[in-house]
């Protein structure tokens, strides 16, 4: 990958350069960013760089054998440490190798995916991948070769808060006495989980959401989207390149209506229709459900703006901003803080795998009651 195909600041581009071009490349580096983030790519690009054989000043070539390689992701130089868990398209194999030609494909297709996405890809169902001591060891035998033509053996670790602790300490020791030329890119979601000792051994890279208009603009090259189409959803995904897509093929207007007439049988505190929602949104299955809350969340922080003097953020069809804007009108902000906090707790309850319908009607009935007394005081 070429950090021209990243939507990520051009500053940060630079000083990862920088350091290559300077002699400056420490053994350890951790890429932290947020889910969704361009953490993983900015990684694939710094060790596509690291070992290009005729870079320029401001990106690797994409042409010379390693580069073919690494974007291939077949370099025998470059090696992949990853969660996984057992899976009928790997022969529920528990060796780690077993599941290597599906995370080559899961980088090609989403190299700023989730662990959901990944979960999603590889098929694990209901079983949470990890990082096992089987992986941190096919990693100590990998690194104990010599390099095979690169200047650079790399070492990408994806997600090493997913490690346990056994893996976790041998980990550890290989970070403490690293061969020469080799380098670990550690990239995170949660870098705090980590152990701190960890931490405290691999230069911090800290990646931060991508802007709204770098994601348009991704969105659009990438993916084909329209610009409004892509604005709308750079917007409502905040950042988080995997949930703007997500968005981009999920019909935003139809999560729209889902989410004013859920408002709209909130207020009027009328049971038969939350009942139908109920449905409507068991039947969305749960990675859409949890992208249904966050997209809630920011049409209710949206509202807050509007109602707040602050029109000029908000970035939405005429038609949306119309409804939200009649809303805000009733949100105070007592309220938006409450209903901020009821979405956000059933997101969290629907990522731990609980009973969408439970969830949902708790929710609604909360929120009734919280337009029940703002109709009583008003």
């Amino acid at each position: 990958m070429k950090f021209s195909e990243v939507p990520a600041p051009e500053a940060l581009k630079k000083s990862l350069i920088q350091a290559i071009s300077t002699g400056y490349v420490a053994h350890a580096q951790l890429f932290a960013g947020s889910e969704g983030s361009t953490a993983l790519m900015l990684a694939l690009a710094y060790s596509q760089y690291l070992n290009c054989e005729n870079p320029s000043e401001t990106d690797s070539c994409d042409q010379c054998p390693s580069c073919i390689k690494a974007k291939k992701f077949v370099h025998p130089d470059f090696h992949y440490c990853f969660p996984f868990a057992k899976s009928k398209l790997a022969d529920e194999s528990e060796e780690p190798n077993a599941y290597l030609p599906l995370f080559r494909s899961f980088l090609e297709e989403m190299p700023f995916g989730t662990l959901q996405d990944w979960s999603q890809k590889a098929e694990f169902e209901n079983r949470a991948p990890i990082i096992n001591i089987k992986s941190v060891r096919e990693t100590m035998k990998d690194l104990q070769l010599k390099s095979y033509e690169a200047k650079y053996k790399i070492q990408i670790i994806w997600l090493p808060e997913t490690m346990r602790k056994e893996g976790a300490n041998a980990f550890l020791k290989m970070l403490e006495e690293p061969a020469p030329f080799t380098v670990f890119l550690l990239v995170s979601q949660q870098a705090e989980q980590l152990l701190p000792t960890i931490i405290s051994r691999t230069q911090r890279v800290t990646v931060p959401k991508t802007d709204r208009t770098a994601l348009s603009s991704f969105l659009q090259s990438r993916f084909q989207a329209g610009s409004a189409q892509a604005d709308l959803a750079a917007d409502l995904s905040e950042g988080n390149i995997s949930e703007a897509l997500l968005l981009l093929n999920e019909k935003e207007d139809d999560f729209h209506l889902l989410f004013m007439n859920w408002q709209r049988a909130c207020y009027n505190n009328n049971l038969n229709k939350l009942i139908q929602y109920m449905e409507e949104f068991q039947s969305l299955g749960r990675e859409v459900q949890k992208s249904f809350l966050r997209y809630s969340l920011t049409k209710v922080r949206n509202a807050m703006a509007i109602s707040q003097g602050a029109p000029e953020t908000v970035h939405l069809p005429p038609a949306e901003f119309a409804d939200l804007e009649k809303f805000g009108k009733i949100f105070t902000l007592d309220f938006i803080a409450a209903l901020l906090t009821e979405l956000e707790a059933a997101y969290i309850q629907i990522d731990r795998n609980a009973a969408a319908k439970m969830v949902f009607m708790d929710a609604s009935l909360r929120l009734a009651a919280g337009f029940a007394k703002i109709k009583a005081a008003g």
